[in-house]
């Protein structure tokens, strides 16, 4: 069963991981709210500081996949339906900025500990 109009191979593959890339920013959606309910808790192991940081850390990052997701599915609909392929809606700039978020804040745990 074709994903989408059509026997292109590149556009199906490309529908196929906007479509994989959605599941699993439902997975992003679900870990950033148990994130925000554990750092809004008074007691806890970090200090007001940190839970602070981690607080503008967890929203900054939900924000940029939000932008990847909405680009991503923006650039695949309109190569599917318009035949048109605008280079700012194709490319996502926001997913190298949460992809630099992540490794940072990976490298700094790494360096603290």
């Amino acid at each position: 069963m074709p994903l989408i109009p059509g026997p292109d191979a590149y556009l199906e593959l490309r529908m196929l991981g906007t479509i994989i890339s959605a599941i699993a920013y439902g997975i992003v959606i679900v870990l950033s709210g148990n994130c925000f309910l554990l750092l809004l808790k008074k007691r806890g192991i970090y200090s007001n500081r940190m839970r602070l940081f981690l607080l503008i850390y967890v929203t900054i990052m939900f924000l940029l996949s939000t932008l990847a997701i909405i680009q991503s599915t923006l650039g695949t609909s309109v190569l599917i339906f318009q035949n048109i392929n605008p280079p700012l809606l194709v490319g996502s700039f926001t997913l190298p900025l949460a992809i630099w978020g992540a490794d940072g804040f990976m490298v700094n745990i790494i360096l603290l500990h």
